[in-house]
């Protein structure tokens, strides 16, 4: 008769013979497992080498790229744009920094800058839709001529209006009327002597953020109503410029303007403020191209004119 001792001894027998084999398995496994997660460790080590290296290669050629539009920007410039009038646009936030080297740009280019406007965070605030209506349908600010578009947004009401004034349409008095009702809203500041011009460079900087829906349209729409004018347009700005609520980004998005507004992405630099004058002189001759180095640029630059 088989007793409880053997029973006993057994499944004790059973249960050491378990753990032998899993000691004898994994001391025979480790050596190999162990040498194949050193290999993949020093593998990612190298590789992170080398890309560690590549972008230090990288951030050389772009340190070199700007050094040398610095020196010669002038020189790749030279002519681009001789005999123009350029209107310089500055939209909230814009750094006073790139607004000066994308003006010396354009003069390098042979052109005059015929005045420069600047948007203020009051123009792209919604609580000051209403006032934005009201100096739409006052018939003293108003031009004549315009025909506005049929709607009680003030985003494309304060667009329709500037668009039309700052390219040179409509009645010579028109362009005073309407940037006198702006800046007394405090939506505009604009030089004295400033003269409406075809051509026009936006310069923009940074992200509204998501949230800020009513500046993103208002910046868009400015810069839509300026072409649908027949302005040609290019939206100078910074990397963050081109993040989906940037105003290059917008532009860029498929619900944006992109074949009829060029935009850099760049300006912050002398590289970029170059590619804006040629992008500039690219949309006088009806190429519209996006240009820099983030999500939504055709090329880093303009191709050189035949």
């Amino acid at each position: 008769m088989i007793s409880f001792r053997y029973h006993l001894v057994s499944v004790v027998a059973v249960f050491l013979a378990l753990a032998l084999g899993i000691v004898v398995g994994t001391t025979a496994l480790n050596g190999p497992i162990t040498k194949d997660l050193r290999n993949q460790v020093n593998d990612t080590k190298d590789q992170r080498d080398k890309l560690a290296t590549q972008v230090k290669s990288l951030q050389g050629q772009v340190s070199d790229a700007g050094q040398f539009a610095s020196t010669y920007g002038s020189q790749l410039v030279a002519g681009r744009l001789k005999g123009r009038n350029v209107l310089v646009v500055s939209m909230p936030g814009t750094s006073t920094t790139m607004l000066n080297g994308v003006r010396n740009r354009i003069t390098a280019a042979g052109a005059a800058v015929s005045g420069q406007v600047a948007l203020t965070r009051d123009y792209i605030d919604a609580s000051q839709g209403n006032a934005i209506v009201s100096l739409a349908t006052t018939s003293a600010t108003r031009p004549v001529d315009i025909t506005l578009p049929e709607t009680s947004d003030a985003s494309q009401l304060s667009a329709a209006l500037l668009g039309f004034v700052l390219v040179g349409k409509g009645q010579p008095s028109d362009l005073t009327q309407v940037l006198g009702g702006f800046s007394q809203l405090h939506m505009v500041n604009a030089e004295a002597g400033l003269k409406a011009s075809t051509d026009v460079v936006v310069v923009a900087k940074g992200a509204l953020g998501s949230k800020n829906t009513y500046g993103q349209a208002s910046e868009l729409a400015f810069v839509s109503a300026l072409a649908k004018n027949g302005g040609h347009v290019v939206v100078a700005g910074n990397d963050l410029s081109a993040d989906k609520t940037g105003l290059v980004g917008l532009v860029r998005a498929p619900s944006g303007n992109r074949t009829a507004v060029a935009t850099v992405d760049n300006a912050d630099n002398a590289f970029g403020q170059v590619s804006a004058v040629l992008s500039l002189a690219d949309a006088i001759s009806g190429r519209v191209g996006q240009y820099g180095t983030q999500n939504g640029a055709d090329a880093l630059f303009p191709a050189p004119a035949n």
